[in-house]
């Protein structure tokens, strides 16, 4: 642009702008209505049509080829021209010098006029760029590889054939009632290894599942293995297994994820031959993931094999239930009546099913129509428990097995066999529930558990059987089997190994399982880890008893006991131990904090203990100390006074802080640090302190 063009263009500007359009409001209402009415359409086509969303990533999906979309696909074929390392070319530096190049042509062209034939350098430069772009997309679109087609692995029939195959054939006829995962697991005729050291528990049983339903196998491999690397987390549990199939996109942990209708998609035979690979026909597993909840180890049956498996299959109401009346008092009753209808989980009533329904009910509150129903049903007792009909849930295979397994397991053999020849001939050592503790052969020694997850997982069957049968001696254990001079023939061994293994479903040693299992110190909320209680069951009991009367060790639930140590010599005692007993230092095994609940539970069993629970005795010293900083008053935070009993006892801004006998009160759910403003703020109480606030509310909340 030279001297004058320039000096006629600023002058035709000034006259335009002399009688031109003002930009506020004219210029920027006009481009408010533009604005406007794409957002409109924009909103309109979202609303109506959507985002074209594929679904979810699947990394198991082999079959997907991912792609950018189509406004990107220029760039993503550029980048094939650009191997390698020469990647970074494509990707960045020439994307780069086009930004570049854009920045920088207002100052290489300069013309003032607009029209494209009289910009050649700025027309062929855009032509050749919306060119390229063109080209490139289309190519992209006519390279785009076909969709690869989905590999189905049946890793069942994989593993069967690499280990099993060539010496059994493509099937293996199983005789009825073989517990096949145990003689996979262990090896039981010559020449086979036991499995067990080399597959998981997870191999073992997808194995059995296709020795005896390969077809189900397969189907699995074609259905369920793109999203299910391993078998279902519901295998072993017919029941589950039953809902996968009657909810499909609805059960739980389906919900947000695409699944066919399999009841639609599959025959009935497909589904008995999948459910059979999934969950095995191996009675023992069988009747301890859905029969022992209630049953225990065994059932005493006296009929036939027919009586029984129509039991089964028919279900039925079979269970009396006690008349509860006379037992409860009306307020539980109503309470438990009121959970019943409406199960939630921090009402009272949750405990009370918790302490006097669960150990037949399980976690499976029974329905009821209306509080009144409910109430009459646990007022007075009667037949009403009602067994699943099995007979719609299992297949005819599973029912055979149980059947089988029912049945021998009613005249002894198996599980409750095993249960007995365990609490005769280990307990002593291992606990009855295989939680471990001292080892009353070596002084010092602590034994570890044998029922934990940890350690079930981690040993096979095999593995366990030698133990118990050559035993240990190192570690002051002698040989169980009557081959090395023990007292248990193959057929007892066997059956101990049976209820080692079935602990594997709920291990009793676990942490979890203990809090879940264990009844609480009192009718309160359990404190957050172990209670007293539990901690003296694995540490104290086996010596002092179950209840502290006493057994080789002396009794705690005396008062000449309580009198003669105070709290430190307590801790001190088990901390360190005791010269010239068999007590280890279990200050080498607990905390600090879990040796004073082991004090302050040794404490409640002194007969007075109850009495010693008031506000003044017990709870005044710790609201004092940790409480009234912040409620006092001066400041009542939340509305609450924490200086007076009648302070304490009252004040809330919600209501009282305390309750008498209510395990939820809001001074129980802050101290728990359960509520929305957990006390104290910084740190928590020690569960010590937790606990005597609990107890002491249980108690009644007493003044003196």
């Amino acid at each position: 642009m030279n001297e004058q063009e320039k000096q006629k263009y600023q002058e035709e500007y000034k006259k335009e702008k002399e009688h031109g359009v003002p930009f506020f409001p004219d210029i920027i209402f006009k481009d408010a209505l533009a604005s406007l009415l794409i957002f409109g359409v924009l909103a309109a086509l979202a609303y109506y049509f959507g985002a074209p969303l594929e679904p979810r990533a699947n990394p198991a999906d082999t079959a997907y080829t991912p792609r950018p979309e189509w406004y990107f696909l220029f760039i993503f074929q550029s980048l094939k021209y650009f191997p390698g390392k020469l990647e970074v070319i494509g990707a960045v530096i020439l994307p780069g010098l086009f930004i570049l190049f854009l920045f920088l042509l207002p100052f290489i062209d300069k013309s003032p006029k607009r029209h494209f034939l009289n910009r050649p350098f700025a027309s062929v430069s855009a032509l050749i760029v919306i060119a390229g772009i063109v080209i490139l997309t289309i190519a992209s679109v006519r390279e785009a590889p076909p969709p690869q087609a989905a590999v189905v692995v049946d890793n069942a029939a994989t593993l069967y054939a690499a280990n099993c195959a060539n010496c059994h054939g493509p099937n293996i006829i199983v005789p009825t009632g073989t517990d096949l995962h145990k003689v996979i697991a262990a090896g039981k005729h010559t020449g086979m290894p036991a499995w067990g050291g080399d597959f998981s528990a997870d191999q073992i049983d997808s194995l059995v599942g296709f020795i005896l339903s390969p077809k189900g196998s397969a189907l699995f491999a074609k259905n369920c293995s793109v999203c299910h690397q391993q078998p279902l987390a519901a295998s072993g549990n017919p029941v589950e297994l039953q809902r996968v199939f009657e909810e499909g996109a609805k059960y739980a942990p389906h919900q947000g994820v695409e699944v066919a209708n399999w009841k639609k998609r599959m025959a009935d035979t497909d589904i008995n031959s999948l459910l059979n690979f999934l969950a095995a026909p191996d009675g023992q597993r069988l009747f301890a993931i859905n029969c022992a909840g209630c049953h225990g180890q065994g059932v005493g049956f006296g009929g036939t094999e027919e009586e029984l498996a129509a039991l089964i299959k028919q279900g039925g109401q079979h269970l009396d239930m006690p008349a509860w009346k006379g037992t409860l008092n009306e307020k539980d009753l109503n309470d438990l009546a009121a959970y019943v209808t409406n199960p939630q989980p921090n009402d009272g009533g949750s405990a009370l099913f918790g302490r006097h329904c669960a150990s037949c009910h399980g976690d499976k509150v029974p329905k009821a129509p209306d509080k009144d129903s409910a109430l009459k049903i646990i007022s007075s007792g009667g037949a009403h428990l009602t067994m699943p009909v099995w007979g719609d849930v299992l297949t005819a295979e599973q029912l055979d097995a149980l059947v089988k397994y029912t049945l021998e397991s009613s005249k002894g053999g198996g599980l409750a066999s095993g249960a007995i020849i365990f609490e005769k001939h280990c307990s002593e050592c291992h606990g009855k529930f295989g939680q471990g503790g001292s080892n009353p052969s070596r002084h010092g020694d602590l034994i570890a558990p044998i029922s934990s997850r940890e350690y079930l997982k981690t040993r096979d069957d095999a593995t366990i059987r030698n133990i118990i049968a050559y035993g240990q001696p190192d570690f002051g254990m002698s040989p169980f089997g009557a081959e090395n001079g023990g007292k248990l023939d193959n057929e007892q061994l066997d059956a101990v190994v049976a209820f080692i293994r079935s602990w594997e479903t709920n291990p009793p040693a676990d942490a979890s399982a203990i809090a879940a299992e264990a009844q609480p110190l009192t009718p309160t909320t359990p404190v957050l880890g172990l209670t007293g209680k539990q901690l003296f069951s694995i540490a104290c009991a086996r010596c002092h008893g179950n209840a502290g009367e006493g057994d080789s060790a002396p009794a705690f639930n005396v008062k000449e006991f309580q009198k003669k140590y105070d709290d430190k010599a307590l801790f001190t005692i088990i901390s360190a131990s005791r010269a010239g007993t068999s007590m280890i230092a279990w200050g080498d095994k607990l905390s600090a904090s879990q040796i004073e609940l082991l004090v302050l539970y040794i404490r409640t069993l002194d007969p007075d203990y109850a009495a010693s629970l008031t506000y003044s005795a017990k709870v005044k010293s710790i609201l004092d100390t940790n409480c009234q900083q912040c409620h006092n008053p001066q400041k009542t935070r939340g509305g609450w006074d924490a200086t007076t009993y009648q302070s304490v006892t009252t004040s809330g801004d919600n209501g009282p802080m305390v309750v008498p006998r209510d395990a939820n009160s809001a001074i129980a759910r802050d101290i728990l640090r359960q509520g929305s403003f957990p006390m104290p703020p910084l740190e928590s109480l020690s569960q010590s302190d937790i606990q005597i606030i609990m107890d002491w509310i249980a108690a009644g909340a007493p003044e003196k």
